[in-house]
């Protein structure tokens, strides 16, 4: 599109009739303003001029963008980067699967998948048809179970197609010996965000539990649940689920992998709790053999145990039966999708509008088989030496990493030398897969969707549990290409970054380098901080979870973890709601690390000028960063982050860490006791 404006725009210069020479400027006339390009106009009209920098900077560097953005009506959260590189990604991804869905025959087996996917998806009459006909073989299971044994071996199987009922479970690396796949069993079972949904007793919290109670009820009904008995049943879910919430281990305690990391054989795992029937639940699971097994919180299973074995089996049923429902009511017909979105959509993340139809379903498409969609996607969107240049920023912002530790005096050398080896072994996963998923064992259906929708998450489940007990594969990504995000696992000790994140405002080959390192940079710089956090610190170069730090250094870094904690619990939310600074440690002191890397390794670079009028080079570079997180947000989103996201709200991810990075103070000149440079500041990497 840009080459066809391009020679759209030369072709009318060639035709145009020579000017008229205008006659001579006075000289006490102003010169006439810079011509920007459109990236520095978009940046300068983002901004807020009349703020104060030292005050609140993401007012400085946002207040333009939030002041001119109305919170979309089908959006509960809307951001400046992040929201609108997925709505270009989706309408991208939507282009090639409607060709698929229009003609399913014109290419390959994937190709002709893809569009059997959308097309489905996408036929809203055959939606409402044929979505209920897909949960029956489920309900007859969960009908058919007569005890709690039946019960589990039910709740085993519905964990195959996205249901966590009771017990939640992922398949990743052994934390010991990070070159094995082991079972991972987790928290589970609950309908709401967080525990604190029930457990809270303010008015708004109790009137939204009221609610909830009531959407049980309707989707019981859709569940086959007599319309009479469906409230009776409604209320005894939420009273298990309310016992089960109280069992829970608050998310903030989760954060650390030494205290989850309980490997039991299965005859440990029997023995734990004999009486909740492992065997049946492996077996539904689709993983009948595992044997090495990581329970996270053996507590949780203890209670839940003790919980579910008084529990009669008639609401043990109506559970299975609600979160079957909940699951699914996003692929369902119109009645029971409306129905969910007025409850989750509208009173939980405060979304007044649905999204339309093709976004939903180029979501899903994505979510389900992503590496399907993914594969157009790159060669349009990810083209030329975009891999290249990402790959050459990451270096220069480990190698400005790497310096940045010379200058830690809470650090001694032997440690320093080990964090540079764990550093130099990260693997950076670039864009997208060297070796594409293979989806010829998936079935789908023309014209059935939640169908589909079920064969696809089943597919998943048993390739995901084919793992269990055989070596890890480095070449697995756990994102899309088309994904709007990126991640470190301490586990692979690895970096992703997906082409989806790697597009404008965050990345362009065309931007000045200040504006890519304070973009995609940032986030580079981020991740990275991450493999040493306070959770990344404790697995080594190799992924093993092991104590490679002197003592006397772990306790200087757990005091400046510290600071970082009490800083950001400090941070205001909302009324009554603080940042949980122990839930958002690892983000925030990833942060801090992302911004000082970032800058460090764009001065190193030495590049040219941007030239933006009213901007130095250095500020260009932290104003590009924090318009990263400029965002719009209900109120209701605002809340359910807070108490349930592991990052910080936008604004503290760019007032917290730069009010703790000298170089920003030092490039705003804010004096020291401003807020942007308290005298409080904290330092870790």
């Amino acid at each position: 599109m840009s080459l066809s404006r391009s020679l759209a725009l030369v072709l009318l210069a060639a035709c145009a009739p020579r000017a008229v020479a205008p006659p001579p400027t006075p000289v006490d006339a102003a010169p006439p303003a810079p011509v920007l390009p459109e990236y520095a106009k978009a940046l300068v009209a983002a901004m807020d001029p009349k703020a104060d920098a030292c005050q609140d900077f993401y007012r400085y560097a946002c207040g333009g963008w939030m002041d001119a953005t109305p919170l979309p009506s089908d959006k509960p959260l809307w951001g400046k980067s992040f929201s609108t590189i997925r709505d270009a990604n989706l309408s991208v991804q939507k282009a090639t699967l409607e060709k698929a869905a229009a003609n399913p025959t014109a290419g390959d087996a994937d190709w002709a998948k893809m569009g059997t996917f959308y097309g489905a998806c996408m036929d809203e009459a055959a939606v409402d048809a044929t979505a209920t006909a897909a949960l029956v073989p489920y309900l007859a299971e969960i009908d058919a179970a007569k005890d709690l044994k039946g019960t589990m071996r039910v709740a085993g199987r519905l964990s195959t197609v996205g249901v966590p009922a009771f017990v939640a479970g992922g398949v990743f690396n052994d934390f010991k010996d990070p070159t094995k796949n082991i079972l991972h069993l987790t928290e589970g079972g609950l309908g709401l965000p967080d525990r604190d949904y029930y457990l809270k007793t303010d008015d708004a919290t109790k009137a939204l539990l009221v609610a909830y109670e009531a959407h049980v009820a309707e989707m019981l009904v859709v569940a086959g649940v007599p319309a009479a008995d469906a409230p009776k049943q409604a209320k005894a879910v939420v009273t298990l689920e309310t016992a089960i919430a109280e069992a829970w281990v608050p998310r903030a305690e989760l954060r650390d992998p030494e205290k989850v990391y309980n490997k039991i054989d299965r005859a440990g795992l029997v023995k734990l709790t004999p009486k909740l029937h492992w065997d049946q639940w492996l077996a539904g699971a689709g993983a009948p053999d595992a044997t090495d097994i990581n329970v996270e919180t053996p507590g949780v299973y203890k209670k839940l145990e003790g919980l579910l074995v008084k529990t009669d089996v008639k609401t043990l049923r109506a559970y299975l039966k609600w979160h079957l429902a909940h699951a699914t009511a996003p692929y369902m017909g119109k009645a029971t999708y409306d129905a969910h979105f007025a409850f989750y959509g509208q009173k939980v993340t405060g979304q007044k509008e649905q999204e339309p139809r093709w976004k939903r379903c180029v979501a899903a498409s994505d979510a389900l088989i992503g590496e399907l969609t993914g594969k157009s996607f790159v060669e349009s969107q990810f083209a030329g030496d975009s891999k290249e240049k990402s790959l050459t920023m990451i270096k220069d912002i480990e190698t400005a990493f790497e310096k940045g530790l010379a200058g830690l005096s809470w650090m001694d050398d032997p440690t320093r030398a080990r964090a540079v080896e764990k550093m130099t072994k990260i693997n950076n996963k670039i864009g997208y897969p060297d070796v594409w998923r293979d989806y010829s064992a998936l079935t789908l259906t023309p014209g059935a969707h939640t169908a589909n929708v079920l064969a696809a998450l089943a597919f998943e489940s048993a390739r995901t549990s084919a793992k269990i007990g055989k070596p890890v594969s480095k070449g697995e990504w756990y994102m899309s290409p088309p994904t709007v995000n990126a991640y470190y696992d301490p586990s692979m000790n690895e970096m992703a970054f997906p082409a989806g994140i790697l597009q404008a405002p965050f990345f362009d080959r065309s931007y000045p380098a200040v504006m890519n390192y304070g973009s995609i940079g940032m986030v580079m710089g981020h991740e990275l901080t991450h493999g040493f956090d306070d959770q990344g610190r404790k697995f080594d170069g190799d992924g093993k979870m092991v104590e490679w730090w002197a003592p006397e250094v772990s306790a200087r870094f757990e005091e400046r973890a510290a600071c970082v904690e009490r800083q950001y619990s400090g941070f205001t939310v909302q009324e009554g709601i603080n940042v949980n600074g122990a839930l958002t440690l690892g983000e925030n002191i990833a942060d801090i690390g992302g911004y000082r890397a970032a800058y460090r390794a764009y001065k190193a670079q030495q590049a040219p000028s941007a030239n933006v009028p009213g901007l130095t080079d250095d500020q260009l570079f932290f104003v590009a960063a924090a318009q990263s997180w400029c965002v719009v947000a209900s109120p209701e989103i605002e809340k359910m982050r807070a108490l349930s996201d592991p990052h910080s709200p936008p604004r503290y991810r760019v007032n917290g860490p730069l009010q703790n990075l000298p170089e920003f103070a030092a490039a705003f000149g804010c004096a020291e006791g401003t807020p942007m440079r308290p005298a409080n500041a904290c330092e870790v990497w």
